[in-house]
């Protein structure tokens, strides 16, 4: 069980460059592509500790293909999903997709399907 809520990280355009998490937490990055080819939506999460050592990884393909704001918001899901069973305790996370984190930063209801996988995160 996470004791604190995962922090988002956003990096602007003139620093792109990875940031290690805080001391005694984990880092964790995710990020999404979809395929047209295979009609399916990839998800990669890597689990940094703070010193920069690998921790853990993961992928996994979601069925059917989805515009890319949703695929990106069922990364952070399955992502966030992934992170709760492990137990590993605070974790930061980072991902490219500015829609979802504003989207989850915001207090604005969104009655949409993406909306509602943005509340399954937040309630995770």
């Amino acid at each position: 069980m996470l004791t604190q809520p995962p922090s988002i990280l956003q990096g602007n355009l003139d620093n792109l460059t990875w940031k290690k998490s805080a001391e005694a937490r984990y880092k964790c990055n995710i990020d999404a592509s979809s395929s047209k080819r295979l009609n399916k939506v990839g998800i990669g999460v890597c689990i940094r500790n703070d010193t920069r050592s690998f921790v853990l990884a993961k992928t996994e393909w979601i069925s059917p293909l989805r515009e890319v704001h949703l695929g990106e918001a069922l990364g952070f899901l399955s992502a966030l999903e992934w992170v709760h069973v492990l137990n590993l305790g605070p974790i930061d996370s980072e991902l490219d997709a500015k829609r979802v984190v504003d989207s989850f930063l915001s207090d604005k209801h969104d009655a949409t399907e993406f909306g509602n996988i943005i509340q399954d995160c937040r309630t995770l």
